[in-house]
C-alpha cells in the first residue's frame, strides 16, 4: 500500500476564499508561500496556510510547483477575463428571463474551466443557458449555486461591528446558527442587532455559546418560580456579565438577584436522591 502523502492546508485565490487540504506532489513548500495546485479540473493559485497539516479530509488537489511571476500574471489576466465573462453571462440570463443572478466567477490558469457562482430563490433549469454559454465562450463552464451566507462571503463587506466579515476573513466553514443560541444569550429582543448582512443570524453568536452554557449551568430556567429571602417570584432573564438574574416578584416589580443565591449546591450528607436539591433561593414547589 502506498504511503499517504504529506498534506497542507491552503487557501485558494478565489472569490470564495476557499480553504481546503491539499497534498504535496514531491517537494514540500513553506507556510505563507504561493503554489500552483492541480485539482484535476484546472490549475489554480493557492497560499499555504499550514504545513504539514493533520487533516482527516481527503486532499482536494495536488501542489505541483511554487508559483512563478508568469503564474501570478496569468492569474490576474484570468481574473479580469472571468469578470468580463460573468457580465456577458448575466446579460444572457436577463435575455432568457431566468430567476438567477451571477455573483462571482473564476477561471483557471490554463483556461480549462470557468466556474460561475449564482444565487437564486430556488432550483433553476439552466441547461440551455449552460450549453449556449459553453459554445460562445469556448470553455468548459460549471455553475455553482450558493446560499445567502456564501453570497455575503463572496461579495465581502463590513459587518455591524465595523470590521470585515468573519466569513470573508478567517472562518473556514460556515454553519447554520440556530435561534436557540440567541435565546440562550437573551438576545431575542433585538433581532436587527443579531442579523448579519446575509440576512441570517450572525456567525459570531456561536463564538461564546459554550461559555454562556457553562455560566448558566445549574440555574433555574426562565419561567421558573423561585423563593428568595422569603419573596416569591418568576425568573424572566439573565445578565451573564453581571452574574445576576432578573426576577419578577409577586407584586409585579422586578429586581436583580445574584445568581449564586439560586445555583444548585451539592446534596448534603444523608439527603435522599428524590429530595429537592438545596438552594439559597429555593424554587417554589408550586
Amino acid at each position: 500500500m502506498a504511503a499517504e502523502k504529506l498534506k497542507a492546508l491552503v487557501r485558494k485565490f478565489s472569490p470564495m476564499l476557499e480553504v481546503h487540504p491539499a497534498a504535496w506532489e514531491t517537494t514540500v513548500g513553506c507556510t505563507g508561500h504561493v503554489w500552483v495546485e492541480d485539482d484535476g479540473r484546472g490549475l489554480w493559485l493557492v497560499r499555504v496556510l499550514k504545513s504539514p497539516a493533520q487533516e482527516t479530509a481527503e486532499p482536494q488537489g495536488t501542489l505541483i510547483r511554487p508559483a512563478t511571476a508568469d503564474d501570478l500574471a496569468a492569474h490576474e489576466a484570468r481574473a479580469e477575463e472571468a469578470q468580463g465573462l460573468l457580465g456577458r453571462a448575466q446579460g444572457k440570463v436577463d435575455e432568457l428571463d431566468l430567476p438567477m443572478r451571477f455573483t462571482g466567477a473564476e477561471l483557471d490558469l490554463t483556461r480549462r474551466l470557468l466556474r460561475l457562482f449564482f444565487s437564486a430563490p430556488g432550483r433553476v433549469d439552466f441547461r440551455d443557458l449552460l450549453r449556449d454559454l459553453g459554445a460562445e465562450f469556448k470553455v468548459r463552464i460549471e455553475f455553482r449555486q450558493i446560499g445567502p451566507r456564501d453570497e455575503a462571503r463572496l461579495l465581502g463587506t463590513i459587518g455591524p461591528c465595523g470590521r470585515p466579515l468573519c466569513c470573508r476573513t478567517f472562518l473556514r466553514k460556515l454553519r447554520p446558527i440556530p435561534l436557540e443560541i440567541a435565546f440562550e444569550q437573551q438576545l431575542f429582543l433585538s433581532p436587527d442587532r443579531i442579523t448579519g448582512v446575509c440576512g441570517r443570524l450572525m456567525c459570531c453568536l456561536a463564538y461564546e455559546h459554550e461559555q454562556y452554557l457553562e455560566a448558566l449551568q445549574g440555574l433555574p430556567k426562565p419561567g421558573d418560580q423561585v423563593v428568595v429571602d422569603g419573596r416569591t417570584g418568576e425568573i424572566v432573564g439573565f445578565n451573564v456579565f453581571r452574574s445576576t438574574v432578573t426576577v419578577q416578584w409577586g407584586d409585579g416589580t422586578k429586581g436583580e438577584v445574584h445568581w449564586e443565591k439560586l445555583r444548585h449546591k451539592p446534596p448534603r450528607k444523608g439527603e435522599g436522591k428524590n429530595e429537592r436539591p438545596a438552594l439559597d433561593g429555593t424554587p417554589d414547589a408550586a
